[in-house]
């Protein structure tokens, strides 16, 4: 008894495991934090536009997605170290490929890069979690794993942002390299223990659940640029004017739903499923990971909106940009650290509903409140509430997906969580994109139609509208391109200004509501507290 009790101390006493998977996880968020943050920088470098580095940001999003199943069942076969060193040598190798990037097509292959990386570690951090810690140790372990999301987003902003301000939109790559050699340095240390594996990989699972993933992105991606229900000028193909969007999406869904009904032949055949149904089949799970998903949907977001704002309408530095969002980075992180306490003294039930209500509460006040001057009482309340609600959201939901699961399924987890993360995530930059968009030519269309002095004149419409989220700088002298009088050019710019700050705020709105919506799944979580002991 005396030696057992020994070993469990000594076990409690190595957090090694966790500082491993937390440096992972900061890479990721960092990764995933500055690419916002060096918008403008990328812009002007790569002589691209904001839409392409949208897509290089959805694109590690997006594989790390469509992936991370086939990732967590990695981890099963070759064991979490060696799976942690091939993950981090493939991100090592797409962060030099970003730095490296002499076009936006090389970034955007980069991040893909990386984002296959990602796949692999994603998962893989639960399942080092859940061989190494047990009990409340690993109750904490995941908080603190969740908590990095906050610390990450916080050096992201000022580290990140004083990064690109001094030496431009490379310089966080060659930080990221550094810290990924030293995280391969950590992963040498670590001795976990192996499983082995019985069974093959389906490769047919591996091919449903990567294609519905990207279809599904791909569809929420174009809604901007083909149309939600109906097909506009950009769309490729039209049936019955309808967007091709609406095709995409179902024929994502429909791959998905063959993915779960093939996981489930696997099993019954006695065949190793790619994804074990006991992931989503309970009740439970489905919240938390529906949870999770629109709480990263709701992060993504904010995180590419209100950078995008700053730099490019009100003309922040890159550091300036990161002061004013350190709040929402901080707060998230001090909800996290909160989270196991108030796990043990709310129901996850209440407590989640309490977090999401919370954060789209926030969110919605932030757009009501939020002003080209960014300024105000109610503006920085409504970022630091955001951050509460963002961290508690996601520290309980990860938290109670790996109390309620066996430790054998620990990196299965780690893949359903890492999908629906992810997921979230370039899904919430993609919608936070269209929306972004499509209100600010419609909002400029309609300034001009209610302006007696400027409607009559087509080409006005034309440049308000056309002309997206660009430095205000530029922005007078693309409009001076069109051969307006001054009075004209004036009141263009009024009302490209004037558009872009309504486009934000809708957008926000959207993310609000987008973030309510598993609510209605939260009455499979405990009610009681004695249920969670």
């Amino acid at each position: 008894m005396a030696t057992e009790c020994a070993d469990e101390t000594h076990h409690r006493a190595s957090w090694l495991p966790l500082v491993l998977v937390c440096f992972t996880g900061l890479v990721s968020v960092f990764n995933a934090t500055v690419l916002p943050m060096a918008i403008s920088g990328i812009v002007d470098g790569l002589n691209t536009t904001i839409s392409n580095v949208q897509l290089a940001i959805v694109a590690y999003g997006v594989f790390v997605a469509a992936f991370t199943v086939t990732g967590g069942k990695i981890s099963g076969v070759l064991g979490a170290r060696n799976t942690q060193l091939i993950g981090l040598g493939i991100y090592a190798v797409g962060m030099l490929s970003c730095f490296l990037a002499q076009s936006v097509s090389v970034l955007i292959a980069g991040e893909a890069i990386a984002g296959l990386g990602g796949a692999l570690l994603v998962p893989n951090a639960l399942a080092i979690l859940g061989q190494a810690y047990s009990g409340t140790q690993r109750t904490i372990a995941v908080s603190v794993l969740a908590g990095t999301t906050g610390i990450g987003a916080a050096l992201a902003l000022l580290v990140g942002g004083l990064l690109v301000q001094a030496w431009g939109w490379r310089a966080p790559f060659v930080l990221l390299l550094v810290i990924i050699v030293g995280t391969i340095g950590i992963t040498s240390r670590v001795v976990l223990p192996r499983v082995p594996f019985r069974g093959a990989i389906d490769k047919t699972s591996i091919v449903l659940s990567a294609v519905g993933v990207l279809l599904l992105v791909a569809a929420i991606n174009q809604i901007g640029t083909w149309g939600l229900i109906l097909a506009s000028d950009s769309a490729p193909v039209s049936v019955l004017g309808l967007s091709p969007v609406l095709a995409l999406s179902v024929l994502g869904g429909l791959v998905l739903h063959m993915f779960v009904a093939r996981q489930h032949s696997l099993r019954d055949g006695d065949r190793t499923p790619l994804l074990d149904p006991q992931v989503f089949g309970s009740g439970q799970n489905r919240a938390c990971l529906s949870g999770l998903l629109a709480v990263n949907l709701l992060m993504a977001g904010v995180s590419y909106l209100l950078p995008l704002y700053s730099l490019m309408v009100l003309g922040k530095s890159p550091l300036g940009t990161a002061v004013m969002l350190i709040p929402i980075s901080l707060a998230a992180l001090v909800a996290a650290a909160a989270t196991p306490t108030l796990m043990r003294l709310l129901a996850c039930r209440w407590l989640l509903t309490g977090a999401h209500v919370l954060a789209a509460a926030s969110v919605i006040v932030l757009a009501l409140t939020i002003s080209n001057q960014w300024s105000g009482v109610w503006t920085w309340a409504s970022e630091v509430c955001l951050g509460l609600g963002i961290g508690v959201g996601l520290s309980a939901g990860s938290a109670l997906l790996m109390e309620s699961s066996p430790t054998s399924l620990s990196g299965e987890i780690g893949s359903a969580r890492g999908m629906a993360n992810f997921l979230g995530l370039c899904t919430g930059t993609a919608v936070a994109g269209a929306v972004l968009m499509s209100v600010l030519a419609q909002s400029a269309s309609v300034s001009v139609a209610d302006d007696p002095d400027l409607w009559s004149d087509s080409r006005i419409e034309v440049a308000t509208s056309s002309v997206s989220f660009v430095a205000n700088g530029d922005l007078r002298g693309l409009l001076a391109g069109m051969e307006l009088t001054s009075a004209q050019l004036d009141r263009a710019v009024e009302i490209n200004v004037e558009s872009r700050l309504v486009a934000l705020r809708a957008s926000l709105c959207v993310l609000g509501l987008a973030v309510l919506l598993p609510i209605v799944t939260f009455r499979h979580l405990p009610a009681r507290r004695k249920e969670l002991d």
